[in-house]
């Protein structure tokens, strides 16, 4: 039995005295596992715990009021955990092999959890900004989650179940202006194998639901500017579904249940339109695309390979398409 620990503290001394109380706390069974954990500030604490052989646990706190727990149960497991800044936490737990997860956190009051049971999984989050959150959970083997949030008070939760699912969220690519996310909410959840899941958001009040069951599938929604809403669910196999609103107030849903859809509503244009897409059977296709205010398009596709295209330019446009086989 060989295992490595390294702790390292640093303090900071000033004329009023001591401020540091760091504290670590880590325990390892089994073989050639490695923990590294370095503090610095003030009220620091981390505490880790290895079951298993060559597991690696790397923690880098910074700040005050930092705090990060590391459970690994396997083999060949890999966890980084970084924070600098204010009350940050971050939790990671990881069972079975090969899986990988990197947390890097700038700001106050963020918090990340991540948990991934399997083989080969990995997860990479990316906080900078004040009271954003994160929740990561996967299950099976070679599934990978990213997040980034860049702002304040943004929210994203990510699960996955099956294999080779891939998941990512962008809340933000900056701290302040209009490329960063503030109070932005963003949800995906996928049961099955080899599905695609993006969300990209930037402006103020923005929120995004998607939900894919089966194998193959691919949703993307994209959020721009202020105060916009989309909802996407997938139930089967091989569906498209994509939604981009690029001005404030947009409202869009849509809904695959069956096998080989395409759905595409593009509100790139304009404000306060709305637009729904309900697809039940095979190989249908339906692309929206309104550019102006106040415009609103609804498609109904029942049955196979129904075709719909909605093109809305001004303002107050209406559009009503129903299709079915029977």
């Amino acid at each position: 039995m060989k295992n490595s620990i390294l702790l390292l503290g640093a303090s900071l001394i000033s004329a009023a005295g001591i401020a540091q109380s760091n504290s670590s706390t880590l325990e390892q069974q089994g073989n050639a596992n490695l923990g590294v954990v370095y503090q610095v500030g003030t009220y620091n604490y981390s505490y880790g715990y290895q079951l298993g052989d060559e597991n690696t646990l790397d923690v880098d706190q910074e700040g005050a009021y930092n705090s990060a727990y590391s459970y690994q149960y396997g083999n060949l497991n890999d966890a980084a955990i970084s924070q600098l800044g204010d009350s940050n936490f971050s939790q990671v737990v990881q069972q079975i092999e090969g899986n990988t997860a990197e947390i890097s956190q700038e700001g106050a009051v963020n918090g990340d959890y991540v948990y991934q049971y399997g083989t080969e999984n990995d997860a990479t989050v990316e906080q900078v900004g004040d009271f954003n959150y994160g929740y990561s959970d996967q299950s099976g083997a070679q599934n990978s989650v990213t997040l980034t949030q860049w702002g304040n008070d943004n929210a994203a939760y990510q699960i996955q179940n099956g294999n080779t699912n891939s998941a990512t969220i962008t809340q933000g690519v900056d701290y302040t202006g209009w490329a960063s996310s503030q109070i932005g909410f963003a949800q995906q959840e996928q049961y099955g194998d080899a599905n695609d899941a993006t969300i990209t958001q930037r402006g103020q009040y923005q929120f995004a639901l998607q939900a894919s069951i089966g194998d193959n599938n691919e949703v993307v929604a994209y959020q721009g500017n202020d105060n916009n809403y989309s909802r996407q669910y997938q139930e089967g196999d091989n569906n498209f579904a994509n939604t981009q609103q690029y001005f404030s107030t947009q409202t869009s849903f849509q809904e695959q249940v069956g096998d080989g859809n395409y759905a595409n509503t593009l509100q790139t244009s304009g404000d306060l339109n709305f637009a729904t897409v309900a697809q039940w059977g095979d190989d249908n296709y339906a692309l929206t695309r309104q550019l102006g205010d106040s415009n609103g398009a609804a498609v109904t596709q029942l049955g196979l390979s129904h075709s719909s295209t909605i093109m809305q330019t001004g303002a107050f446009n209406a559009a009503d398409v129903f299709q079915t086989d029977f």
